[in-house]
């Protein structure tokens, strides 16, 4: 399958959840994390058109969507969403990180992903450079998404993405 350079998804995701989704992800393959951007990721289901979609995450704090920096340091490939069933995932869940066991069962859907690997420092994209689907300008760092976006590929600055 082809990786579209249409658009990415820039998303936050707590560092906790990360850290051990990762070891799911290895163990399982994919992992699935929460989100109420269930628009979001129906509008990319439909504008992929089959092809996978890169994802770029950027770990924040726990208890909020601040990030702890302010770069995109980890990478990985959607592979789709599922409606949760009041608020908790659906589907298998070994597919989900341990970190997430206690998590509140608020969500509207989940997204899965696969290949999530955290970027070598030479490979972190600063959260500026990247510019939103429906933006004229990159990022500015005091405006950085909180929840789940689409962003234009490849980056403004010029850069190819991984």
């Amino acid at each position: 399958m082809t990786i579209t350079k249409a658009f990415a998804i820039l998303s936050p995701v707590p560092e906790v959840h990360l850290l051990s989704g990762l070891e799911t992800c290895d163990l399982q393959g994919q992992v699935a994390f929460g989100s109420n951007a269930w628009e979001l990721f129906r509008q990319v289901d439909e504008m992929r058109r089959g092809q996978e979609v890169e994802v770029f995450i950027y770990p924040t704090m726990a208890d909020s969507q601040k990030p702890l920096q302010m770069k995109a340091t980890w990478h990985a490939l959607y592979v789709c969403h599922i409606l949760s069933r009041r608020g908790r995932y659906p589907g298998d869940k070994r597919f989900r990180p341990e970190s997430a066991v206690h998590d509140k069962p608020d969500w509207a859907i989940f997204w899965e992903i696969c290949e999530l690997t955290q970027l070598p420092e030479a490979e972190q994209i600063p959260l500026g450079d990247f510019r939103g689907w429906d933006k004229k300008t990159d990022y500015a760092l005091r405006s950085v998404p909180t929840v789940p976006v689409l962003v234009k590929y490849p980056l403004s600055s010029g850069k190819s993405l991984i």
